[in-house]
């Protein structure tokens, strides 16, 4: 099991890659969860131009809202070619997000694509906390 207080590893699925994700706080098990995202896509590079958006998400658990969440980003970046890098959650809990993030389009000529993620999934998405952190099991589609 891994010690750093948040982070994220890939691993094998049959016919698609799981993100275990792990983080102290939701908000470090979402971020994590972010850069595992974009991790599975590849070696993403940033241009310079930032951009800043806000999402405002409710689900009805914990589960579902960072599946959306994730099925947000991802969208952001199929359609318009943009990796966030940072995040500042004005409200997260088990129901409801609002987080303004910082972000750029990729730079394609820079980067490095691994894979196409086609989906995030809600296969058994389950959140635990033991430990003293959080820690989530996704399923993405690819």
């Amino acid at each position: 099991m891994p010690n750093s207080a948040s982070g994220f590893e890939l691993r094998d699925h049959t016919a698609d890659i799981a993100l275990y994700v792990w983080g102290r706080t939701l908000e470090e098990l979402f971020c994590a969860a972010a850069r595992g995202l974009y991790a599975t896509i590849g070696e993403l590079k940033a241009s310079k131009e930032c951009h800043n958006m806000t999402l405002s998400l409710q689900a009805g658990d914990a589960e579902f809202l960072l599946r959306d969440f994730l099925a947000e980003l991802h969208f952001r970046f199929e359609t318009d070619g943009l990796v966030v890098t940072q995040f500042a959650f004005d409200r997260l809990d088990e129901r409801e997000l609002r987080v303004t993030t910082t972000g750029a389009e990729v730079d394609r000529d820079e980067s490095v694509f691994d894979r196409e993620v086609k989906a995030v999934t809600s296969h058994d998405v389950r959140i635990t906390r033991g430990d003293g952190r959080y820690e989530v099991t996704l399923i993405l589609d690819i």
